[in-house]
């Protein structure tokens, strides 16, 4: 399965599948604030044909988030190649630049990490990133998102907290899945991905936009609008559960854009206006022969519903009609050759509203 750029006029159906993951999805009213730390910008240059990103590379991965935990570090997965290749991480890698993969930075800088140093590399990124994260900030950022059904907008700000003589600063919001299911060379078809670099929100410009050039005084701040439609990538499901916006602040210098500072903030759900049933949850088992098995708990019963269950590139794979589900626990079971362990999206349709939840289906 692969995440894919397609044009296209977004259905009636495409909207509802977003909306009732979203509803009006918004980042809590303190996401714009500030931050007080130094961040650190950890990249993978990974592909899903890899063998060696799925092995030595997803060990060392795994690694890395754990001693990351609790961090001010953004640690993302960029798919320059294969199924979940997007221009975004494309662009990011190129600005890195080295050839081969995995390969993992810290920065702009390769770490030099092979399947024979990894346990030395993992003591070095510990002691390289804490050294990192121990200097004070010189400039801080934040930033909010907002859905509307159709696009995701989202204002970057950064505040420069020291005077600064010269620089040219670039800031940039990008959107992140926190988690994914794909296949993925030697982990095979049921691999979870985190963190997987997806969009910028400022179209082919992936650096996002130049806020100054040369001296900045302290306390200055500078804001920048970005936005992405939801139709440019159908793939898109859930963005307000499991998904998070990174804000970079990039300094440039011989034309590579090196991360000055940075932030990173999960976009959360509130209550949708439109008419969902938010009381309505879902749970899924793969059993085998293109069979799912669905539990759905909702508090009231919902008579004549229809279920959808979409792949993670929009497609409809299953579909059942004149499904009654009572106040309580419901089994449900969805066939389609088509299926197989993997990231889904289930809805729910009927006349008293609708419900979509991201499900992994294992």
């Amino acid at each position: 399965m692969c995440v894919k750029h397609k044009e296209f006029k977004i259905t009636t159906m495409k909207r509802l599948l977003l909306l009732a993951f979203f509803g009006f999805a918004t980042l809590g009213s303190t996401a714009q604030e500030i931050s007080e730390d130094q961040w650190t910008l950890v990249t993978k240059k990974t592909a899903t044909w890899c063998s060696l990103c799925g092995s030595w590379g997803w060990d060392f991965k795994d690694n890395l988030l754990e001693d990351q935990q609790d961090m001010p570090v953004v640690f993302w997965m960029a798919h320059f190649s294969g199924d979940l290749q997007t221009e975004t991480a494309k662009a990011i890698i190129n600005n890195f630049g080295g050839s081969g993969q995995p390969i993992f930075y810290i920065g702009t800088d390769n770490m030099g990490v092979g399947s024979g140093n990894a346990n030395q590399k993992r003591d070095e990124f510990k002691i390289t990133i804490e050294s990192l994260n121990a200097f004070p900030p010189f400039a801080g950022v934040g930033s909010t998102a907002e859905f509307d059904g159709e696009k995701i907008t989202t204002k970057s700000r950064v505040k420069f907290l020291i005077d600064l003589e010269g620089g040219e600063y670039w800031l940039a919001s990008y959107l992140v899945d926190d988690e994914l299911v794909a296949f993925q060379q030697s982990q095979g078809n049921n691999a979870t991905h985190e963190n997987v670099l997806l969009h910028s929100f400022h179209g082919t410009n992936y650096f996002g936009e130049n806020v100054t050039t040369g001296s900045v005084e302290a306390n200055q701040e500078f804001t920048v609008d970005g936005e992405f439609l939801i139709s440019d990538d159908p793939s898109l499901e859930n963005v307000g559960e499991g998904y998070s916006v990174v804000t970079v602040l990039w300094s440039r210098v011989d034309g590579k854009y090196t991360p000055f500072n940075l932030n990173r903030q999960p976009i959360t759900t509130v209550v949708s206006t439109k008419d969902i049933l938010n009381s309505v949850d879902v749970s899924a088992f793969y059993a085998g022969a293109g069979q799912v098995n669905l539990s759905v708990t909702s508090d009231q019963n919902i008579s004549d519903a229809t279920v959808y269950l979409y792949d993670i590139n929009g497609r409809t794979v299953a579909m059942k009609n004149n499904v009654q589900i009572y106040a309580g626990e419901n089994q449900l079971t969805l066939q389609s050759q088509e299926l197989s362990p993997a990231t889904y999206v289930a809805v729910i349709e009927s006349s008293q509203g609708s419900k979509s939840i991201k499900i992994s289906i294992r």
